[in-house]
């Protein structure tokens, strides 16, 4: 047989050759791993945190040492009484008071009491004063904020007073609410029952005040909005009285109790002193309530509820209260913003007569008579 043709045939019961798998094999991941072991090795004894085993011998740090193990003369000069007699045993020494501490006044002691208070209601608001634009602006900012002080803090003391007053500017400086004094004070008294102050749309202000109280109130509300701040409440925007607890009382972060009322501030960045950043440019509107009295006596027909005064009386110890005018009461507010003698309606100016005629046309502006009526709908008879 001719060599060529000695074959021998493949086993058929032989598995055919596997396939080589696409990607780095075996010998790649061994050169990777020890590739990472020798860079954690070197970055350990770069770091020190590398020590030697115990079996090659102790481990051993010689540090150089410049210093004497025991120097009388700077023992001396540590002992000394004073800078005085340490200057005389070495003339070198700095002198202490040119690291200009020696004209530092100290600070007054703080008193743990109000460390307390202002931990637990948190920062103060910061002084600002209201000027209203005009000599109209300031009487109704004035106005405005002594009826809220009055009909909501009417028996508190001076701090229940300023406590409402200052939750009412603290109104004023926030972006979530009107950006003046009357504009916070009579929000939503357009309708019944939605109003932000309970006494601007329940018929409160239909009772005369009481002339002793709204002084108080009136005097209260010239110091608040000259700038005095009443830091017993913080940046509280919202309160009510302690009868009752309303639904969004547990999403504010309660800042104090004062008088009849807890206080609330909002919750996280809304509630520091930086949100409370908006101008007052100084604008008043006319002062509400915006809904007439006779309609909210009206809608409040059968559903007064009564009102527990509590004993009044001032045992405030803030700044005195300004004496300045009073704010003019509810009665007097409404006469001077009624328009006085009789309203003459304006006179209608006539209407330009039509400006399409040309005068170098022959007859321009004029329409045929034939052409009068044209456009019209003409009704069938």
């Amino acid at each position: 047989m001719k060599p060529e043709l000695a074959l021998t045939a493949r086993s058929t019961w032989q598995d055919p050759t596997p396939k080589r798998p696409a990607g780095p094999g075996r010998n790649f991941w061994i050169g990777l791993g020890a590739a990472v072991a020798v860079a954690c090795a070197a970055l350990l004894a770069s770091s020190g945190q590398l020590r030697a085993p115990r079996f090659l011998g102790p481990y051993s740090v010689t540090v150089p040492l410049s210093f004497k193990p025991y120097d009388p003369a700077r023992w001396a000069i540590m002992n000394a009484d004073d800078y005085d007699a340490a200057l005389k045993l070495d003339p070198t020494l700095p002198d202490p008071r040119s690291v200009d501490f020696s004209d530092a006044t100290a600070l007054p002691p703080t008193d743990p009491a109000a460390l307390r208070d202002e931990a637990f209601v948190g920062p103060p608001a910061k002084s600002y004063a209201f000027r209203g634009a005009t000599a109209l602006d300031r009487e109704r900012a004035h106005y405005c904020l002594t009826a809220a002080i009055y009909y909501e803090a009417a028996s508190e003391t001076d701090d229940g007073m300023r406590g409402v007053a200052q939750t009412v500017l603290n109104r004023v400086r926030h972006p979530s609410f009107p950006n003046s004094v009357c504009g916070v004070v009579f929000q939503g008294s357009q309708r019944a029952g939605v109003c932000q102050f309970t006494f601007a749309c329940d018929g409160a202000m239909a009772r005369a005040p009481s002339r002793a109280t709204w002084l108080r109130a009136s005097r209260v509300a010239s110091a608040a909005l000259g700038g005095q701040v009443f830091s017993g409440v913080g940046l509280a925007t919202h309160y009510h009285t302690t009868a009752i607890w309303p639904r969004w009382g547990k999403s504010l972060v309660m800042t104090n109790i004062v008088g009849a009322h807890i206080f609330h501030r909002w919750r996280g960045r809304w509630g520091m002193p930086d949100a409370f950043r908006a101008p007052y440019l100084g604008r008043e509107p006319v002062p509400g309530p915006y809904l007439p009295i006779a309609d909210q006596l009206t809608a409040r027909a059968g559903t007064a509820a009564p009102t527990a005064l509590l004993p009044d009386g001032s045992g405030s110890v803030i700044a005195p209260l300004p004496d300045t005018s009073p704010a003019p009461t509810p009665q007097a507010m409404a006469q001077s913003e009624r328009p006085t003698g009789p309203v003459t309606p304006p006179a209608r100016t006539p209407a330009p007569p039509s400006a399409y005629a040309d005068p170098r046309l022959n007859q321009s502006g004029q329409i045929r008579e034939e052409y009068k009526g044209s456009g019209e709908w003409i009704q069938p008879r």
